[in-house]
């Protein structure tokens, strides 16, 4: 097809429309030394927006958080997030993967010093949790919102999928009880999402405390809830700063041992007593 430009005014538009869409697509830089503008081209901007993003959050919250600020951190135009998200809620979706991908990292180095299935292995656990969120409160407020997918995803279902009764599975297999190695677990690696994914590593760890004390592991689920209860709730008093309403001052890690030591040791008790769970 032949078009015939002839006005000037519309050579014009057309030379600006071209120049705009070129620094969408190429942010340009400027070279101190040189004193000129020249064109940046990023190594992997994915990789950069997520990174930047995890900045932003970590220092303004999600609320505050906009690509237009994020795009200025990476070093990239404001129309770049485009090519790899939809929307700010994608690209918040993956700065959630991180947090929760680093959380969990930090969970299985402090518990790897204990014994798996211990309760100083569970419990280096549940003070890692804490830890996290006293550390990176925006960060830990959006783990907790921003779940894309979460309903859909149902550790209970998961757990009968994996029952005796099915296909001759095993909880004890589909846990990997026997392996100790909390850092290459089959479930955390390939978990639907990262959150489930550091919250099977807590699983295995309660399970694996059943197996040794003669308790059956299809409780897991049953016991792993109420702990995890109880360190998410002292991870939101403390960056809520609610404790002081007690007391100016709080050990959080003394709070999160002595809780999960009075829950495991109350749980044998009455084990033994009872026959029950």
């Amino acid at each position: 097809m032949l078009i015939n430009i002839s006005s000037q005014n519309t050579v014009c538009l057309l030379f600006i429309v071209v120049k705009e869409t070129s620094e969408l697509t190429t942010p340009v830089t400027t070279d101190p030394k040189k004193n000129e503008t020249t064109p940046y081209h990023h190594g992997d901007l994915r990789s950069a927006l997520i990174d930047a993003s995890v900045e932003l959050v970590s220092n303004v919250g999600a609320d505050a958080f906009t690509l237009k600020d994020a795009s200025r951190i990476a070093g990239v135009s404001v129309a770049a997030p485009y090519r790899h998200f939809s929307d700010k809620s994608e690209l918040l979706h993956e700065v959630t993967e991180v947090a929760f991908s680093k959380m969990g990292l930090l969970m299985q180095k402090n518990a790897a010093g204990q014994e798996l299935g211990t309760i100083e292995s569970i419990t280096a656990m549940g003070k890692t949790y804490v830890r996290f969120a006293s550390e990176n409160p925006q960060l830990f407020r959006l783990m907790c919102e921003n779940h894309r997918g979460g309903p859909d995803i149902n550790l209970e279902e998961m757990f009968k999928e994996n029952a005796p009764s099915k296909n001759g599975k095993s909880l004890i297999d589909f846990l990997e009880i026997k392996n100790h190695d909390i850092n290459n677990y089959a479930l955390a690696q390939n978990a639907p999402n990262k959150g489930i994914a550091c919250f099977s590593i807590l699983l295995k760890s309660v399970a694996t405390f059943l197996d040794r004390n003669g308790i059956d592991v299809q409780h897991t689920l049953k016991i792993a809830t109420p702990m995890w209860s109880i360190v998410h709730g002292t991870a939101f008093l403390l960056i809520d700063h609610k404790f002081q309403n007690l007391t100016l001052s709080i050990d959080t890690d003394d709070l999160v041992e002595r809780a999960t030591r009075y829950f495991l040791k109350g749980l044998l008790l009455e084990y033994d007593e009872t026959g029950r769970i």
